[in-house]
């Protein structure tokens, strides 16, 4: 508070300074250079009473073409601050101001629902938005706006109908953030209305032809419909969107390769991946254990305790242990554990574009709140001091 009680009285001296000369040329009758108010608000400062001292540079600041930018600063300041009802105010008084021209009312309306927003008054936010679209040049950032309200309401078919009209009336592409309003759409669907889930998939895919969710709500609905073929298609689909959520999609293929008695194929597959993939340690420990199932423990347990000596990884390891005989009663189980304490706490998921890291999957980033930023990752020895040092 103290940098702030600093900044208004120069703030409030030089608009007061602007409109002084502004005046000058009308009015010869004031003496004196400065306004008694002024003085009046650093006593208030003086005296430890920086709420009245604000009041009063704030209404020193007068409102003309050469002083709005200065309002706005200010109120964008308590915004900031998280003092929204000062902003607020401070917004309200310009837009009642009739000397102001169209873009800076605009500006004051935009600024204002963000107030709004800030303070949580999403419905207040939603309508001035909604009356700067009917303006023969709205805002860019009214389009943007509304579209963040819709999320935060969980309101999809709004967030479309918005995020279509503003890629609409802008350059840039959001087709990403359409194919994931769809996908909300899809996956409310599955449970309730089944039959109009495929028509949703396929417009988040028009939009985002790489939409990896998508694949994976289509592979969903259509093992739930027992088709395995159509849910396998989806599913190999990945590989060519991005490979980075692969192991996203392997519990369900092993689904699909067990229910057609196919897991030989299933085998072959995993094993190109790795040709062209090596350091994917969930495809290979999916891989082991499709060995298993063909061929038992011990052949399961020859196959990774070869490729840990070329790809190790803490999942591996405790893998491998796993797949033992738990012959040392002391020694094997300690290892396990320690191995299974590894593994629960490393972030199982990350975030490229923020850092967020966490261990369940966020289609939309809790971090940078972008859309399809979050995936899988896996943990390595590498990541072994850092799990050590969380455990200390």
């Amino acid at each position: 508070m103290e940098w702030l009680v600093f900044l208004l009285p120069i703030a409030a001296f030089s608009g007061w300074m602007v409109a002084r000369k502004h005046y000058r040329k009308n009015s010869a009758k004031d003496d004196s250079p400065f306004n008694p108010d002024y003085f009046k608000g650093l006593n208030y400062l003086l005296n430890e009473q920086p709420d009245k001292a604000i009041d009063v540079f704030i209404h020193l600041l007068e409102v003309n073409s050469e002083t709005v930018e200065t309002h706005m600063a200010l109120a964008n300041l308590f915004r900031r601050r998280g003092e929204t009802d000062r902003a607020i105010r401070i917004h309200q008084n310009l837009i009642a101001r009739p000397t102001l021209s169209s873009d800076q009312r605009n500006q004051a309306l935009v600024e204002l629902g963000l107030d709004y927003m800030s303070a949580g008054v999403l419905d207040r936010a939603e309508h001035l938005f909604l009356e700067l679209l009917t303006i023969a040049t709205p805002p860019i950032e009214s389009y943007k706006q509304l579209i963040r309200i819709y999320q935060q309401e969980k309101h999809w078919q709004k967030a479309i109908d918005m995020a279509k009209k503003f890629q609409s009336n802008s350059t840039e592409n959001i087709g990403e953030m359409i194919a994931q309003f769809y996908c909300e759409l899809a996956d409310q669907q599955l449970t309730t209305s089944p039959d109009k889930v495929t028509t949703l998939l396929k417009q988040a895919n028009s939009y985002d032809p790489n939409c990896i969710r998508a694949s994976l709500l289509g592979a969903k609905h259509h093992l739930s419909n027992l088709n395995f073929k159509k849910a396998l298609n989806s599913l190999r689909r990945i590989e060519q969107q991005n490979i980075h959520y692969l192991p996203e999609a392997l519990p369900q293929l092993l689904q699909c390769y067990q229910h057609t008695n196919n897991l030989a194929a299933f085998n072959s597959w995993l094993t190109s991946i790795l040709s062209k993939y090596p350091n994917m340690t969930s495809v290979r420990l999916m891989l082991t254990h499709v060995i298993q199932l063909q061929n038992g423990s011990q052949a399961a347990q020859d196959y990774l305790y070869k490729e840990l000596h070329k790809h190790p990884s803490v999942e591996g390891l405790h893998s491998l242990i796993s797949l033992g005989e738990q012959s040392n009663p002391i020694l094997v189980p300690l290892i396990k554990n320690i191995t299974q304490t590894l593994v629960q706490r490393g972030d199982l998921y990350s975030c490229p574009h923020c850092g967020f890291a966490g261990k369940s999957m966020h289609w939309q980033c809790p971090g940078c709140k972008k859309w399809a930023t979050v995936r899988p990752t896996e943990i390595h020895l590498s990541s072994l001091d850092t799990l050590l040092g969380n455990s200390k």
